[in-house]
């Protein structure tokens, strides 16, 4: 959750190179000639932003099927060239467990939207695409250029880590503070949906995210697409926070949610909470313990009785802290909140569905380079045949002394975090 700005850019077009500021690509008096220099430059101009970035950050003209509007895109895969806080930025697949997946699970559109292949998709029959779906070209994926792919597709577990991540709801600033909420991360949520497609189907058609409004726009558009789905046999995606833990809420019939309005009621079997209780025990431990965990659920078509409710075919968990960044271990939650208390600005990557992709738990990133952060967190021989490796990698990536550890495991007190530069 960030504050993505508009920088100025750059077209050179023929022997011209001109610039044009934020506020004439977006204030409303300077639309005309915004256009037309888009128009003269369409397939002909060479665009560059000027954000304080790294490398060509080229963006490439577009122009929307079938109507006269033009926009500018990145060239797919360049996200990471782009400062942080601009509007082109994109994570860089190496620092988490994005970069697992192979060449056609996670593809960067020319027009700036992004494909994805979901493990199970969205429909049950084939529907019309959505309008401009097919204008948009694949280019190079976003994993293709890893050589340790091996994820086919994509998880239930693995899209809400790509919808955070994208929505930038991983990272902290000490702006955010007091800032984050149901509403607020239904709307960045919402954001990124809008320009990702699941198969053929945009995701935000099928997408549901909680809010507590139970009377506001966020509700009645969960309803209106709920309703949509029945009647189109289309299966649903939600998003909502786990309820407040009590007792007998584990392994109720009905799917104990938060920010439920809009929502059709959620049905589950008894199987699938054994299936979660052992997919997902650290989770279900963190929301005995009363701490946050959101949950991403796919269902079936709606069903229309009473009101609508829908079975839950599968789900995933991810733990929270109280400020909704993503963590694994409770270990985590201390380092993250002490993280918040001391206004550090940091990142918390996500796994996605790779088991073997190595990186930090936290990416610290005011001081310079990002500066990695590990949290030891457990003691098996698997685990610690695992911490030798990340040790070497990190000595010979970073150098000794140039990373950061915490072994809460072994009862050791949390060292002092590294200072600002």
């Amino acid at each position: 959750m960030k504050d993505f700005k508009t920088y100025t850019v750059e077209i050179e077009l023929g022997d011209q190179v001109k610039q044009y500021s934020p506020q004439f690509q977006q204030e409303e008096q300077y639309a005309f000639s915004w256009k037309r220099v888009l128009t003269m430059a369409h397939g002909k101009g060479i665009v560059r932003c000027l954000c304080p970035g790294t490398g060509e950050r080229r963006l490439s003209i577009h122009c929307r099927q079938n109507t006269d509007s033009f926009h500018l895109a990145r060239f797919p895969d360049t996200g990471p060239e782009h400062s942080e806080n601009c509007a082109y930025f994109g994570a860089d697949p190496n620092a988490s467990g994005l970069g697992s997946y192979k060449r056609g699970v996670v593809e960067e559109l020319d027009d700036g939207n992004t494909k994805i292949k979901l493990k199970v998709g969205l429909q049950q029959r084939l529907t019309k695409a959505p309008e401009g779906a097919e204008a948009a070209t694949p280019k190079l994926p976003v994993a293709a250029t890893r050589a340790s792919s091996s994820q086919s597709s994509m998880t239930l577990l693995g899209l809400l880590h790509y919808l955070w991540t994208e929505a930038a709801l991983n990272t902290w600033s000490p702006a955010m503070k007091g800032k984050r909420n149901l509403g607020v991360v239904h709307y960045h949520l919402m954001t990124v949906a809008m320009k990702v497609y699941a198969g053929r189907i945009k995701l935000a058609q099928n997408l549901l995210i909680g809010t507590s409004n139970d009377s506001g726009q966020q509700a009645k558009l969960n309803h209106a697409k709920a309703l949509a789905a029945h009647q189109e046999r289309r299966r649903l995606i939600v998003v909502a926070p786990l309820t407040t833990h009590r007792e007998g809420l584990d392994g109720a019939s009905t799917l104990p949610i938060a920010g439920f309005h809009g929502i059709p009621y959620l049905t589950m079997s008894d199987e699938l909470w054994d299936t979660t209780r052992r997919r997902y025990a650290r989770e279900i431990g963190a929301w005995a313990g009363k701490d946050p965990v959101i949950a991403i659920i796919q269902t079936s078509p709606p069903k229309a009785s009473s009101a609508l409710q829908a079975e839950v075919m599968d789900l995933g968990l991810m733990w929270m802290t109280r400020d909704w960044i993503p963590v694994d271990s409770g270990f985590e939650v201390i380092v993250a909140d002490e993280l918040v208390a001391q206004g550090r600005r940091f990142e918390k990557p996500l796994r996605f569905d790779s088991q073997d992709a190595v990186f930090p738990d936290f990416w610290l990133k005011d001081r310079g380079a990002p500066l990695p952060m590990e949290v030891w967190g457990m003691s098996t021989p698997e685990y610690q045949t695992r911490k030798r490796n990340k040790v070497a990698h990190y000595n010979s990536t970073y150098g000794p002394g140039n990373w950061w550890s915490w072994n809460g495991v072994s009862g050791d007190p949390l060292p002092e975090l590294p200072t600002h530069l």
